[in-house]
């Protein structure tokens, strides 16, 4: 019996890991992801670049509600803004 929520039909597969675009059963199978959390990234999974970014932060905060100044978020923006990237929402 599972106690998640059944909004999805789910496969009968899971995965222990990832590299990249690709995600690796317990038995070593490789499947790409094509999926990438249903819309929610696109990240890929366990670059080390990013692994050492989310340690960084992990010591600092995980979540600053935008009720509040977000100084990072400020700079990430102009960044954005500086280079005319399109983020669609």
């Amino acid at each position: 019996m599972s106690y998640l929520a059944k909004n999805y039909n789910r496969k009968k597969i899971s995965f222990t890991y990832g590299k990249g675009s690709y995600l690796y059963t317990s038995k070593g199978v490789k499947y790409l992801d094509f999926v990438q959390g249903i819309a929610v990234n696109c990240l890929g999974h366990a670059h080390p670049k990013l692994v050492k970014a989310i340690q960084n932060q992990s010591k600092k905060l995980w979540h600053i509600s935008n009720a509040f100044k977000i100084p990072e978020g400020e700079k990430l923006a102009k960044k954005i803004m500086s280079k005319k990237l399109l983020l669609i929402m």
